[in-house]
């Protein structure tokens, strides 16, 4: 792949890209490892297909590393004990024409359910990051997750209620 057209999937891609490692790793530091690890092994790879989806094709370079690094830290941990990282909270800076009380209100809104998302267990929360964040389909989480898409679906109506039932418990 020429470095020109790597580049062009980075301008238009990367961004996306970088916000789901980023939600995904709950934390700064990894996210950016996430992110390089991604390219370059897209890179590498040297498969991405214009007339395909390269955002889904990078998502899902990016969810397949992230749980091998997942694995091997629950590894370690069991072998050696190690102690988990803090979870750090993910900013996101976002900009509407809304009066102050209205961006403060939905805001702090956002912020609980970021809160709740990254509460979530790992499988929960990787689907409707995907879904939402990503706006990737039922197919496409199911292609990159190698599940069925009825299961996909399952843990999407799992993650909803739980969500739900937490936003409620909240007010």
């Amino acid at each position: 792949m020429d470095s020109e057209r790597f580049e062009k999937y980075i301008e238009k891609f990367g961004r996306d890209v970088y916000s789901f490692c980023l939600y995904l790793t709950r934390n700064k530091e990894d996210a950016d490892d996430l992110y390089q690890q991604t390219f370059l092994v897209a890179f590498e790879k040297n498969e991405i297909e214009d007339d395909g989806n390269p955002k889904s094709y990078l998502i899902t370079i990016a969810s397949n590393i992230w749980n091998n690094v997942k694995r091997k830290r629950a590894r370690r941990e069991k072998n050696f004990g190690t102690a988990c990282l803090d979870d750090e909270e993910v900013e996101l800076l976002e900009s509407t024409e809304i009066s102050v009380e209205d961006e403060v209100i939905s805001k702090e809104e956002k912020n609980k359910l970021r809160r709740l998302v990254m509460a979530l267990p790992d499988k929960f929360r990787t689907v409707i990051l995907m879904y939402y964040m990503e706006e990737m389909s039922i197919d496409d989480i199911a292609s990159v997750l190698r599940i069925p898409a009825g299961t996909v679906k399952s843990r999407m109506n799992k993650a909803r209620k739980i969500l739900k039932e937490k936003m409620d418990y909240d007010r």
